[in-house]
């Protein structure tokens, strides 16, 4: 009899900790400033296609001209793909704009990307707006 309530106290642990862990690893946008938008020009430096988050790395001269390196998180890979956007979206080099939330540290949450040309590549703005 004891080592049956043993085993279960260990399987509900065993499962409060997984659980704990799914838990965690969602979290909010509360780190970023939802009331102000920032324009962004500069060039890729990485674009990291994976789960949860997609990250749209990239480098950005500030008014001295020293080069801040901007970190974007964005939805998950198979969001993004309703938006139109690949693991092949931009590579290192692509100059393009990017619209902001920003956060602390040179993090922010994507909401806009046009491309060299101006051309619009991702808009979220209406759906943050819902």
């Amino acid at each position: 009899m004891r080592s049956q309530k043993v085993m279960a106290v260990a399987v509900f642990l065993c499962m409060f900790t997984m659980l704990g862990g799914l838990v965690s690893a969602h979290h909010s946008t509360a780190g970023y400033d939802k009331t102000k938008t920032v324009a962004l020009k500069g060039t890729v430096a990485e674009w990291v296609w994976r789960n949860p988050h997609v990250i749209l790395i990239w480098d950005v001269k500030d008014a001295s001209g020293k080069v801040v390196r901007w970190y974007g998180e964005m939805q998950s890979p198979i969001s993004n793909t309703g938006f139109g956007l690949s693991r092949n979206s931009f590579k290192p080099g692509d100059e393009i704009t990017v619209t902001v939330n920003p956060g602390a540290n040179a993090q922010a949450l994507v909401l806009t990307i046009k491309d060299a040309q101006g051309k619009m590549v991702l808009d979220r703005t209406e759906e943050r707006e819902r």
